[in-house]
């Protein structure tokens, strides 16, 4: 598997293309279509099959209308339908066949309560829900504390090794998150005193 991403000054978000190793092409959050997404595209697959969406908000989103005029693709997201575009629905928890690769959506709710993190050969693709030192915003104190749970219980579990690749920001590594992210050792230390250990 390849991962090539692509920074879109729409929404200052990434957008990655994944590619399996039948260059079958998988394309995470299409928040703008540009003539150099377009040209790694050719350049990098034989088909282009999908889109995955993290969730609805525009900065995600954008590009996807323009991406479904050119190529014949299923989308993917939580929700039934991202904007006005019939998807493919994920539950929490559900892995799918792509391509030549297994995908499995973990729903992460408080950003957004459609936020889906995938999960691809030790790969995780975040949207907005963790970044590289922080998690999301949230609109509520509430939200904040689902979005965190949601993190410890479905992602903090996951091999120190797993890679972020997250919407907005530089990718990281689920062992620097253990160490290093603000959000999370505040919230683990508020609980339970401790901090994440290293295993």
């Amino acid at each position: 598997m390849k991962i090539i991403p692509h920074f879109s000054a729409e929404g200052l978000s990434n957008e990655y293309l994944i590619v399996d190793d039948e260059e079958n092409g998988i394309i995470v959050d299409p928040a703008h279509v540009d003539g150099e997404l377009l040209e790694i595209i050719e350049k990098m697959c034989n088909r282009l099959v999908a889109v995955l969406i993290t969730h609805k908000h525009q900065s995600h989103t954008a590009g996807l209308g323009t991406l479904l005029k050119i190529y014949n693709l299923d989308v993917y997201a939580f929700e039934k339908s991202i904007n006005g575009i019939k998807t493919i629905q994920f539950k929490d928890g559900e892995t799918k066949r792509i391509g030549s690769l297994d995908v499995k959506a973990l729903l992460i709710p408080g950003h957004s309560m459609d936020s889906l993190v995938y999960s691809i050969d030790g790969a995780i693709f975040t949207g907005d829900t963790l970044s590289s030192g922080s998690v999301a915003m949230t609109e509520s104190f509430v939200e904040k504390e689902l979005l965190i749970k949601s993190l410890e219980r479905k992602i903090m579990c996951l091999p120190d090794n797993t890679l972020i690749f997250p919407g907005h920001g530089a990718p990281s590594k689920l062992r620097i998150e253990k160490m290093l992210n603000q959000d999370m050792l505040e919230s683990e230390a508020a609980t339970t005193g401790k901090a994440y250990r290293l295993s």
